[in-house]
């Protein structure tokens, strides 16, 4: 019985952590990256996700689904998507709209699925890759969250570590 309790509880507390975001917030988010795809306009962006948090969604919440959903849009459509989402939360961080540490655990949620994405994208880690380099070689994402993340995918495939080699090193300074 204690063992089925175990077993259950973390998928409760993800599950219950992704309830606090509404279902309109998780529909705005994916609105707002689509447009960016789209546009490239991180100054709407930014209105957009501080309209979101004026709202009352929780920011936590909100910054890590950007994260999480920004990297998901990105990894499938391709390098170029890749790079202009790389760019919007770069500049992101950089305005402090989004916070390093919640960034983190946005690219840690993918980094978890990070096998079976690679099964449908296999550039997915490269690209996944690439962009933590860019963030981390600008001081922008919290070292220790990426770096569990890092290790997580690293101690799941040998190949895929291969990939976050340059991330180990920036981790490491």
């Amino acid at each position: 019985e204690e063992e089925e309790e175990e077993e259950e509880e973390p998928k409760v507390v993800k599950k219950s952590k992704m309830e606090l975001l509404s279902p309109e917030g998780e529909n705005a988010i994916g609105s707002i990256l689509e447009e960016y795809l789209c546009i490239h306009d991180t100054d709407e962006a930014v209105e957009c996700l501080q309209e979101l948090y004026g709202k009352g969604h929780p920011k936590e919440l909100v910054n890590e689904e950007v994260v999480r959903k920004g990297l998901m849009l990105a990894l499938d459509a391709g390098p170029e998507e890749s790079l202009l989402i790389g760019k919007m939360f770069s500049s992101l961080l950089e305005r402090k709209v989004l916070e390093g540490v919640d960034s983190a655990k946005g690219f840690c949620d993918v980094m978890a699925d990070l096998a079976d994405i690679a099964i449908d994208v296999p550039k997915a880690p490269q690209l996944m890759a690439s962009i933590i380099e860019h963030l981390l070689e600008k001081r922008l994402l919290d070292k220790k969250v990426i770096g569990e993340g890092v290790q997580q995918v690293c101690d799941e495939s040998e190949a895929m570590g291969k990939h976050f080699e340059a991330v180990k090193a920036l981790l490491a300074q």
